[in-house]
């Protein structure tokens, strides 16, 4: 039972990324994404690679695509990808508004995702990450090591950076352990 709930999140992460891309590539509301993105100097072959998505600002959007998907807002929330408001008693997404970058273990599997706001929110902090879940541990994943792996192992160096988008600026340089 175990082992087929984890596979389940993964699928969810998996499905849910390209939803995001989907979003990003397409959605007139991702507008803002895309210029950022542009002015980062991250072009379309990158944010492919990466895999890089974008989360609308509704608060049902992924509520919405899970039920389409049969799948239920328990599974939804064991994912992370929903968050529940106690007080006020409703389930909402997690993500809103953001820009997507999906979190891959060592196998390149998903396990959960950071969002970063887009310049001028105000919103607090830069960025929203997945909660700990079944499948993600914090303490045990570090962005982009899918990629970042085997130069590891090859070169016996490591490169560690802040932020995601730091983290893709040294691949695309060819600093591949990072």
């Amino acid at each position: 039972g175990e082992e087929a709930r984890k596979d389940l999140l993964y699928r969810i992460h998996e499905e849910s990324t390209r939803f995001y891309q989907e979003i990003l590539q397409k959605s007139r509301t991702a507008e803002a994404a895309r210029a950022y993105l542009k002015d980062r100097q991250l072009g379309p072959e990158v944010v492919e690679a990466f895999g890089l998505g974008y989360a609308p600002g509704q608060q049902d959007v992924i509520l919405r695509w899970g039920e389409k998907k049969g799948y239920s807002q328990e599974l939804l929330l064991q994912s992370g990808l929903l968050a529940r408001d106690d007080e006020r008693g409703r389930i909402y997404d997690r993500f809103r508004d953001r820009l997507m970058f999906p979190v891959r273990d060592a196998s390149n599997r998903v396990l959960a995702f950071s969002g970063r706001i887009l310049p001028g929110d105000e919103r607090g902090s830069k960025y929203l990450n997945s909660p700990e879940t079944p499948i993600f541990r914090k303490s045990r994943v570090l962005y982009a090591l899918d990629r970042a792996r085997k130069p590891m192992i090859d070169t016996r160096t490591c490169v560690l950076c802040e932020g995601q988008i730091d983290v893709i600026a040294c691949h695309e340089a060819g600093i591949s352990f990072a």
